[in-house]
């Protein structure tokens, strides 16, 4: 797994289309955005589990605003992903 982390980690490789798919937040390490396209390339390269967590979840002040801009951070990305992994032919069914 060390030697295979930098190329896991090395986004270069992937096209622009990819990271406007993804949206703006893509090149941002840590980003929500980031790691789902970081959990592609780990379902690529056959890792049969893969969790994505979004920080900052728990509301309790100010919802409709707060709210709005979660959804906004995890909906794009979200949809890429799956959108992703299904144009590239991986299943979630193993």
């Amino acid at each position: 797994m060390q030697t295979s982390v930098p190329s896991l980690m090395d986004l270069g490789d992937e096209p622009e289309s990819t990271f406007e798919l993804y949206g703006p937040d893509a090149r941002k390490r840590g980003s929500y955005a980031a790691n789902c396209l970081l959990a592609r390339r780990l379902v690529e390269r056959g890792v049969r589990f893969v969790q994505l967590y979004k920080r900052g979840w728990d509301q309790h002040n100010d919802l409709p605003r707060d709210l709005a801009l979660q959804c906004k951070a995890v909906d794009q990305p979200s949809a890429a992903l799956v959108l992703d992994l299904k144009q590239r032919g991986c299943s979630t069914k193993r």
